[in-house]
């Protein structure tokens, strides 16, 4: 556990200092980050040209980003995360409704073959999980679907897919605050 106590402190100083404007925090991070994050945004966005420029949105406007980050609401890692996956929930957003205002060939190509970065620790936790949790997971992170979303398409009250959400939230905080991880 001091060891994981010791990288929490060491990336919360990597954000300030990002802050307060130094690039080599900034390339920094990027080294322990960019593969992770670079796999959610094709895992999302499932095209490499447009999850490698959300991950460059990203590290750009990390320097303004970085002033909200609160180390009690949870580590470094776990910010990047959600942001990488709100910008791509976003972009995808963005380019459904682009092509139902036009039709037209500017729409983005999304069907293109992508190698998935191999994130080994989230696969080993989200492994953890029964299928109906982890299920909903996916869809949450990986389509980008809401939770109204996933119940209307799973068939079961919202009630239930956010009870199945919570618990697996939970369980994958646990599984990777363990020492292990």
């Amino acid at each position: 556990m001091a060891q994981l106590d010791l990288t929490l402190d060491a990336e919360a100083l990597l954000i300030a200092r990002i802050a307060g404007g130094d690039v080599a925090a900034l390339a920094d991070l990027y080294d322990r980050y960019a593969s992770v994050l670079l796999g959610i945004t094709l895992r999302i966005v499932k095209n490499r040209a447009v999850a490698e420029d959300i991950l460059h949105d990203l590290f750009v406007s990390l320097h303004e980003r970085s002033r909200t980050y609160d180390r009690a609401r949870g580590p470094v890692g776990a910010w990047l995360v959600t942001m990488a996956r709100n910008l791509s929930i976003d972009r995808m957003r963005k380019f459904a409704r682009r092509r139902r205002l036009d039709q037209s060939t500017h729409a983005p190509e999304h069907s293109l073959p992508v190698d998935f970065v191999d994130a080994g620790v989230v696969r080993e936790a989200l492994g953890t999980l029964p299928e109906d949790q982890r299920a909903v997971v996916e869809a949450a992170f990986f389509e980008g679907l809401s939770y109204a979303e996933i119940a209307d398409r799973e068939g079961v009250p919202l009630g239930t897919i956010k009870s199945r959400a919570a618990r697996a939230f939970g369980a994958l905080r646990a599984f990777l605050s363990g020492p292990e991880h």
